[in-house]
């Protein structure tokens, strides 16, 4: 089989197991760009590698967002990831067939581990979204997440790279790109403001002589103290991601680690939440206890169409703040009902969820300032 009937027959079988896009990138289309787009770090002598995206459940996802269901988006976030890394190692597998080394790579949860990297600065052996967008599979989004065509940035993303000389496939036209960064909407539903604010800031990437860019990040930290679930209250104490934590969003990122150890220490007390887990080996092996997904929103607000994003994130902004029952299970309720709830609590229980924020009187926060009585 020739090189152009190998790419068509890869691309046709991404898009058979239910893929809604799928790009080619290649050594040379990739040139220049940061160690995470290295085909040869996960396999010597890559030549080019197969990225595609798996749409998520959009049901599910509205679901999620509207804090009427956390588990069913969870456990397909979990299963399409997993989907998506299965179908990798297949397209792998086929490519084997032909006499060319190949490998898939899974769609998260993989981490450098060298001398450089260590999995704690979450550097991925390969960046699916990097090779996405250079391959034509999306755009970058304001936030840096890969915006499909279809499906915006709801999809799970996985890679295919091989030995074999497969033909490159063309970035997406730019002016094409529905993201245009004048609501921001993913930035507006981030509880932690991980990304920096405003165009003026932009981290760039070049690729092969193409350079793309997103909102520059803000420390890594900021996004996992809330999506993994230690801290979900939003500054304006309005509303809140699926955590019942109450912990405070530091502004300056020097002093997130002090209050991000308190944070998990308060979480690794409360009682296990119902629905299920996502098995993360990093958070496991830090803190002995597996995490629920609970935000992820940035992703989830990200529709194609303007009308669509606007929507989605008033829905958010609109579905209350989560409380906490002493079985584990989760309720969302209005902001005043969750300050009653809060108030019954002895301050052993609540000390699981809200600190004592004098102890950061020295320290510069975002949104209000409130003292526990």
């Amino acid at each position: 089989m020739d090189n152009a009937m190998l790419t068509a027959k890869v691309k046709e079988i991404a898009r058979d197991y239910g893929a809604c896009a799928v790009g080619i990138t290649t050594r040379q289309t990739l040139a220049g760009g940061p160690p995470s787009t290295d085909l040869e770090y996960v396999l010597p002598g890559a030549c080019s590698a197969v990225t595609f995206a798996l749409p998520l459940d959009q049901d599910k996802i509205e679901d999620f967002i509207a804090k009427r269901d956390r588990s069913g988006h969870q456990d397909d976030y979990s299963r399409t990831g997993t989907m998506a890394s299965g179908i990798a190692a297949q397209i792998a597998g086929y490519i084997a067939h032909f006499g060319y080394a190949s490998v898939g790579v899974l769609s998260n949860e993989v981490y450098r581990n060298d001398a450089e990297s260590q999995p704690r600065h979450l550097r991925p052996d390969l960046s699916h979204r990097m090779l996405a967008v250079r391959g034509g599979v999306g755009w970058f989004g304001f936030s840096g997440n890969v915006l499909t065509p279809e499906n915006g940035a709801m999809v799970s993303l996985a890679t295919a790279v091989t030995t074999a000389e497969l033909e490159p496939t063309e970035p997406l036209p730019a002016e094409d790109n529905f993201c245009q960064c004048e609501q921001m909407e993913c930035a507006a539903a981030c509880p932690s403001a991980f990304l920096h604010e405003g165009k003026s800031d932009m981290a760039s990437v070049t690729m092969g002589g193409l350079t793309f860019t997103y909102a520059r990040r803000r420390h890594y930290n900021r996004c996992g103290y809330v999506c993994a679930g230690y801290s979900g209250l939003h500054p304006s104490g309005k509303w809140s991601t699926w955590s019942p934590g109450r912990f405070p969003i530091p502004k300056q990122d020097g002093d997130l680690r002090r209050v991000l150890v308190d944070a998990v220490e308060a979480w690794k007390r409360r009682p296990e939440l119902d629905g299920g887990v996502l098995h993360q080996p990093l958070v496991y092996e830090n803190t002995g206890k597996d995490v629920n997904l609970t935000c992820g929103s940035c992703m989830l607000v990200c529709a194609p169409t303007s009308e669509e994003r606007q929507r989605r994130l008033k829905l958010l902004q609109s579905s209350g703040v989560v409380v906490q029952s002493p079985d584990g299970s989760l309720e969302a309720v209005s902001p005043e009902e969750g300050e009653r709830r809060l108030a019954e609590m002895t301050p052993a229980r609540r000390a699981l969820y809200e600190p004592d924020q004098e102890a950061y009187s020295d320290i510069e926060l975002y949104g209000r300032r409130r003292r526990r009585s």
